[in-house]
């Protein structure tokens, strides 16, 4: 009697399925995205985001190519009673369409990157055995990584100083990722960058925007080129309500002080964008500084002072710590002696380079392609508590 062809057959792999949570910030989908990608084209994965409804995301995966889907969820600390009452019914649902989720796409993986989402889809993860990630992308941690470090399987890190915040033994310093696009724009840009003309300048407060950096730069700039340096500017002023009907005022703002400025309330190509820059004024969002890093870029870090919890602030330290550049709160912001530091490396090509050289010694390039790493060996660590997917009647 023949032996069943099936039984000389090798095992199949597994096929992959990741879902990846967060959302809000054009940032955190930005992290989001290289995650995926990397995770696509190294393990040929399944790959699709899970969201809220508002955010970035419902623009940025679906134009990436990504499936998005949408689970109930909003914000939690500084609301009201009530707010906070309507958040935890918010909640509530999106775990039980979390949890219909993950088993319909017999997801073997949840990964997520903080903000109302994850929280949801992670705790949904928790009840159905799945395994599941943290990636947290500041120094100081925000709520939905604090509240869901402890059901998670490994903590993954942007920066060395957020790891006593998570449990020392599940927690791995990654970096943060960046776009595949962005790395290899970065890794493409060279000092002959600096050329004649005018030194350009890119300014941005993030997705959302910097009111204070919308106010307060067009002046510096001006300052800067009273000192001599020729300059050309670049300016996102922010595509949400912080940056609503910014960007007429400010581009008017540059034209009155006759200095040559491209205004935009959001950059699409940011690799573009930091290719071309000599300088950057920025606020102090992770995603922001890890592509910094990337294309070396000296700059000047002014962390928003209404991000939660201050934890910009914790960002801006520990970046200029490392990178030997400025940094300024809005209460602290002088003018005159600003302008002095940006000239200074405008100014001076040795001393351009030698801050981008120091910028970017710490740059993680790789961090998307080593959070797949370890969740792929972490996998293979052990078998998931319970059956997943379709197995879950």
């Amino acid at each position: 009697m023949k032996e069943a062809v099936s039984s000389s057959l090798p095992p199949q792999p597994v096929r992959r399925r990741v879902a990846v949570a967060g959302g809000g910030t054009a940032g955190h989908v930005t992290s989001a995205l290289a995650i995926m990608s990397a995770y696509q084209q190294s393990v040929g994965a399944e790959v699709y985001f899970v969201g809220c409804q508002g955010g970035f995301e419902t623009q940025l995966v679906p134009s990436h190519g990504y499936d998005l889907e949408i689970i109930q969820g909003g914000p939690y600390a500084r609301q009201s009673l009530w707010g906070k009452l309507r958040s935890l019914v918010g909640l509530a649902r999106g775990i039980l369409t979390a949890r219909r989720l993950l088993k319909s796409r017999e997801t073997n993986l949840v990964i997520g990157l903080g903000g109302y989402a994850s929280v949801g889809t992670l705790l949904a993860a928790r009840l159905l055995g799945i395994r599941s990630v943290i990636h947290e992308a500041n120094v100081f941690p925000g709520l939905a990584n604090r509240l869901t470090a402890g059901l998670s399987d490994c903590v993954f890190v942007g920066w060395d100083e957020a790891r006593s915040s998570f449990p020392g033994s599940k927690t791995v310093v990654t970096g943060n990722p960046i776009e595949a696009n962005i790395a290899s724009a970065a890794r493409e840009r060279v000092d002959t960058c600096w050329q004649a003309g005018p030194r350009r300048i890119l300014v941005t407060g993030g997705s959302l925007g910097s009111q204070f950096l919308n106010r307060k730069v067009p002046v510096l700039l001006e300052s800067v080129r009273a000192l001599g340096i020729p300059i050309a500017v670049r300016h996102q002023t922010g595509a949400g309500e912080t940056g609503a009907g910014e960007t007429e005022r400010v581009r008017d703002e540059y034209q009155r002080l006759g200095i040559a400025a491209v205004v935009e309330s959001f950059i699409d190509d940011m690799a573009a964008a930091y290719s071309e820059a000599h300088f950057v004024i920025a606020a102090a969002g992770a995603l922001t500084l890890a592509e910094l890093a990337a294309f070396g870029l000296p700059s000047l870090v002014v962390p928003l002072e209404v991000a939660a919890n201050g934890h910009q602030i914790s960002n801006a330290k520990a970046y200029a710590g490392r990178s030997g550049g400025g940094w300024v709160t809005e209460r602290e912001w002088d003018p005159g002696l600003l302008a002095a530091l940006i000239a200074a490396p405008l100014s001076d090509f040795d001393a351009w380079r030698a801050q981008a050289h120091r910028v970017r010694e710490m740059a993680n390039p790789n961090a998307a392609q080593k959070l797949v790493d370890e969740c792929e060996a972490l996998l293979a660590s052990r078998a998931p508590a319970v059956k997943t997917g379709h197995d879950l009647a």
